[in-house]
């Protein structure tokens, strides 16, 4: 089982390692709050992009939610883990990370990640735009334009990642 949320706080208050299930958790955590919360600007941002009228309107501000809520928290539990694997690579786990280490490996976990991230933002941004289900939007992609249709902004997505993650695990 998981650890309790004090024990995570215990951890990174005294510096020490977080164990895969301590930063899988804490990923997890961190990217289901930001989401629900930056929702709202998300939404705006896109439509403002696809040149689309603003709204407050919640039941059009949140459509997508499932998705991005899903996207961040799969997102953030693997970038998490994945840096702390590239940082045990680079050391062996027998010393401490140089700066530049750390940033590098935390680049590498987030770019690694933009290959989950892509398909899941794909489909957010198509469910705000048009509407449809989380198993509808990505049949009607596959469907109109083919499988690779859902890797569109594939490099894009992992250099973000990879940015922000570095920027953040760094």
């Amino acid at each position: 089982p998981p650890p309790p949320i004090p024990t995570l706080v215990m951890s990174l208050v005294q510096k020490r390692p977080l164990s895969t299930t301590e930063n899988i958790m804490l990923g997890m955590s961190a990217g289901t709050i930001e989401v629900t919360i930056l929702q709202p600007m998300l939404y705006w941002k896109n439509a403002s992009q696809q040149q689309l009228k603003l709204t407050l309107n919640p039941r059009v501000v949140y459509r997508g939610l499932f998705m991005s809520v899903t996207n961040m928290a799969v997102l953030t539990g693997i970038q998490f883990p994945l840096t702390g694997l590239l940082n045990q690579l680079v050391t062996g786990g027998s010393r401490a990370l140089s700066n530049t280490e750390t940033i590098g490996c935390a680049f590498a976990g987030g770019a690694l990640s933009g290959f989950v991230c892509c398909p899941m933002e794909l489909v957010m941004i198509q469910q705000q735009r048009f509407g449809g289900s989380v198993l509808s939007t990505p049949a009607r992609l596959v469907s109109n334009f083919g499988a690779a249709s859902l890797s569109r902004g594939l490099i894009t997505s992992c250099g973000r990642e990879g940015l922000f993650t570095a920027g953040y695990l760094g």
